[in-house]
């Protein structure tokens, strides 16, 4: 009997972790938003735009001139920790804003990396290929200082205005290895619930692409913008630290120590 209602309970306890899975938003096990406030606030003073809602996320906020409305919306990065579905060290751009198939005459532009403060340009540049339609891939050139960029021309001058954009010219920038045309996940038209996150407006896309390339607790700066400059998001982050060798060297001797001690116990207890 006991048996069985370890069965019963066991049963259970299985249906509810599905049903809690099955109802989990893509970021909200695993994700964490490493989102910069703009410092741009809507309301009744800026009407041309909308509110922003909280200091996490740029959801439902656009830049000062820019038209109201989710389609020109960039929500924010995302960085995995693995503890969720993806692996440790994926980054989503998300936005109501379609990275495929762009906006009227706007397209979504590139992702840009610092890892140094000290030097005057990005350091590594994710340039984003949408051009075959459901095969979409990337490229990771780690830059030099010879990289040209194509600048948005609209925005807020000084803020979103002649920021860097899309890849122009590669120059003798290299291509990380591994990084050659690799293909991306892409999320479509995804409800709130379906995203997670925090995150609202009823539709959703997202750009996933693995930065691993950056090395083990690398702290960065990161930031995307649509080719008017109307939008522009920015985020910072550090990549998961990977233990050393030698702290799973010692680890491991810990563990057969006890293992080694817990028998000799018990053969002396016998």
């Amino acid at each position: 009997m006991k048996k069985q209602s370890l069965i019963i309970l066991a049963s259970v306890f299985g249906l509810f972790l599905l049903n809690s899975n099955a109802i989990a938003g893509y970021l909200d096990t695993g994700w964490k938003n490493i989102t910069q406030f703009d410092g741009y606030i809507g309301g009744s003073s800026n009407p041309t735009y909308n509110e922003w809602w909280n200091t996490e996320q740029e959801d439902q906020e656009v830049e000062p001139g820019a038209v109201p409305g989710q389609q020109w919306d960039l929500e924010g990065f995302f960085l995995s920790d693995g503890t969720g579905e993806e692996e440790t060290n994926q980054l989503a751009l998300v936005g109501g804003f379609d990275f495929a198939e762009g906006e009227t005459w706007v397209e979504s532009g590139d992702i840009f990396i610092d890892t140094d403060l000290g030097t005057d340009y990005y350091d590594y540049v994710l340039d984003l290929n949408f051009q075959t339609s459901g095969s979409y891939t990337y490229t990771v050139y780690q830059n030099d200082g010879s990289m040209a960029f194509n600048l948005t021309h609209g925005g807020p001058s000084g803020a979103t205005q002649g920021q860097p954009w899309t890849v122009q010219s590669a120059g003798t920038a290299t291509i990380v290895q591994g990084y050659d045309n690799l293909a991306f996940n892409y999320l479509s038209g995804m409800t709130d619930d379906g995203i997670g996150g925090g995150l609202t407006g009823g539709s959703h896309n997202g750009v996933v692409v693995d930065v691993s390339f950056l090395g083990s607790g690398t702290n960065f700066t990161l930031s995307n913008a649509i080719e008017c400059g109307n939008e522009f998001t920015s985020g910072s982050g550090s990549t998961a630290a990977v233990p050393e060798p030698a702290t799973i060297f010692l680890l491991g001797s810990g563990l057969l120590g006890l293992f080694g001690y817990r028998k000799k116990f018990r053969k002396s207890k016998s």
